[in-house]
């Protein structure tokens, strides 16, 4: 008689996953990452997409800034509230939703972009609605996670993986991306990127035995609940000091995303590769790869990692790479140092997450990431517009330069914090 064979045993899937990957161990965890994986590829795909959309449409540095500050613009002002909702009902759901939405909003671009009726203020509004998705979304897929996760020792391992493929899809995306546009055009990769929320919405409907029992609704107000949630926020050491780490890049470093096209289409020229798109697309590969070797890193950590190390040194690389961006006029030397920007990137702020998620009390996670989601994305609209308007009158090099320097300081400024000091293992304090 023939012997049944699992699913998991019919894909060559382990049963016990290498210490790297053993957050993958729980199956609720396990359905999320692999959905996760699908459609950060196609988000990352509509990234690129939209930005050259964007530069083809306008041309302006400063209108792409805007499109970034428009998604940012509903993460500042919602996601510190969107934290309460979270806290107060079913994460699963409230993700589930979320994803959804997402989607309409894809796939509505692509319908726009097919039918050759695309205008700037489409991307303005398609922004406002995907930045009022975020503000939901990103601070209920952060504290979702520990209710996938049975053992809190691999939640660390757990973020370290979200974060890998976050930045995996990163190294997939653009190129997928770069050879759609050249070969069938801008329209395919948003179409694309809306079916790809499909693995995140059944991975979530087959989820069982979540640990967190379902979210009771609070006797207290919307307000009472927000005022605890930053009372607590900024009476902890340290997690006052990893969210004012996070603001310094957020405000003047990230910004320099929104100018790489410029970078691609005006500044690091190749013959090589003559269409701006694919040279963008290359240097975002290579980004990508950098952040993921970094989330890989993350994912190995355990109690005896040095993180206050990790992190600082993630935030000043960061900023070192941004200034040896702004210096560089080779397209080939950009590709090394891009690397180097996303694998120090990725060091900071996955671990800056890690801190927070480990840190923070059960009852308070939701809105704790709320706030981080608001620091992290939110404020960075402020750097989307600066760093516009700085490269629209003095030249983009020295608005991503601005960034670097800023970058650089803070996080030497960062050594000096004495919370950070309980991130070093005890036997590396005698």
């Amino acid at each position: 008689m023939l012997e049944k064979r699992t699913l998991a045993q019919s894909l060559h899937l382990p049963r016990q996953w290498p210490y790297m990957f053993r957050a993958l161990n729980h199956r609720n965890f396990r359905l999320f990452w692999f959905g996760q994986l699908i459609s950060l590829i196609g988000s990352w795909m509509q990234s690129l997409a939209l930005q050259w959309l964007v530069y083809q449409i306008t041309g302006s540095a400063f209108a792409m800034g805007t499109v970034a500050a428009f998604t940012a613009l509903p993460v500042l002002l919602l996601s510190p509230f969107t934290g309460v909702l979270v806290d107060r009902y079913s994460k699963r759901w409230v993700v589930f939703w979320a994803q959804m939405a997402a989607m309409i909003s894809s796939l509505t671009l692509a319908i726009l972009t097919f039918s050759d009726s695309v205008v700037y203020w489409h991307v303005l509004a398609l922004a406002l609605v995907n930045g009022m998705v975020n503000a939901v979304d990103m601070p209920a897929r952060q504290a979702f996670t520990s209710e996938m996760i049975g053992n809190r020792d691999d939640l660390m391992n757990a973020i370290g993986l979200n974060a890998s493929i976050f930045n995996g899809a990163r190294a997939i995306g653009p190129a997928v991306a770069a050879m759609l546009v050249s070969a069938v055009g801008l329209a395919w990769a948003f179409l694309l990127n809306g079916l790809s929320f499909i693995a995140v919405l059944i991975g979530l409907m087959m989820m069982t035995g979540l640990i967190a029992p379902a979210p009771r609704k609070s006797n207290s107000s919307s307000v009472n609940d927000f005022m605890d949630g930053a009372r607590y926020a900024l009476q902890t050491p340290l997690i006052r000091i990893i969210l004012l780490l996070v603001l310094v890049p957020s405000i003047l470093g990230f910004g320099y995303t929104s100018l790489l096209p410029i970078f691609a289409d005006q500044i690091l020229v190749t013959p090589l590769i003559p269409e701006g798109s694919a040279r963008l697309g290359t240097m975002m590969v290579a980004n990508g790869i950098g952040a993921l070797l970094a989330a890989l890193r993350v994912a190995r950590t355990n109690a005896q990692t040095n993180r206050r190390k990790l992190l600082l040194n993630g935030a000043l690389g960061f900023g070192v790479g941004i200034c040896l961006l702004a210096l560089n006029r080779s397209f080939w030397l950009a590709l090394p140092i891009m690397t180097f920007t996303g694998f120090s990137m990725v060091s900071f702020l996955a671990t800056a997450n890690t801190i927070l998620q480990t840190t923070a009390v059960d009852s308070l996670r939701g809105r704790v990431m709320g706030f981080y989601v608001m620091t992290l994305v939110g404020l960075g609209l402020v750097g989307s517009l600066q760093a516009g308007f700085v490269a629209e009158h003095w030249g983009t090099p020295i608005a991503t330069g601005i960034g670097g320097l800023a970058c650089v300081v803070s996080a030497l400024l960062g050594l000096r914090s004495k919370a950070l000091l309980s991130l070093v293992p005890r036997r590396e304090q005698a």
